[in-house]
């Protein structure tokens, strides 16, 4: 089995993203309307989209802790494609941090410099 990525509001400066997980479903089918949101499942969205990466971006959204998830295969690009965009339409300002899943040591990610800086800053 492999490892996940994960990603969030930096909790420790600024608590946990203010959005809802409708708001979510929105952003992300407003900026890819061919993309699938599924519906709340045991507490996740999952969210599939087209973002012209290799392969269509895959990855969860857990409602209960405010955790966008990907698993490591491949290219990060498409996840951390839909990421950003979601952040920047529904959290600009806020903090975001990473980490592995068998790694707990939380890594900065910065929104501010726009998409190829964030992705570059994911050195996975």
């Amino acid at each position: 089995m492999g490892s996940s990525f994960n990603i969030s509001a930096d909790r420790e400066r600024v608590g946990p993203w203010a959005f809802t997980g409708e708001q979510v479903r929105e952003s992300v089918l407003r900026q890819w309307p061919d993309a699938t949101v599924s519906g709340e499942f045991e507490n996740f969205l999952e969210i599939v989209a087209d973002v012209g990466a290799a392969r269509p971006a895959e990855l969860s959204y857990n409602l209960r802790h405010g955790v966008f998830s990907f698993e490591d295969r491949g290219s990060p690009v498409g996840p951390l494609t839909v990421v950003h965009r979601v952040l920047q339409d529904l959290a600009p300002t806020v903090p975001v941090v990473w980490w592995i899943d068998y790694d707990v040591d939380l890594r900065p990610l910065d929104l501010t410099r726009g998409l190829d800086a964030f992705i570059a800053g994911f050195p996975a």
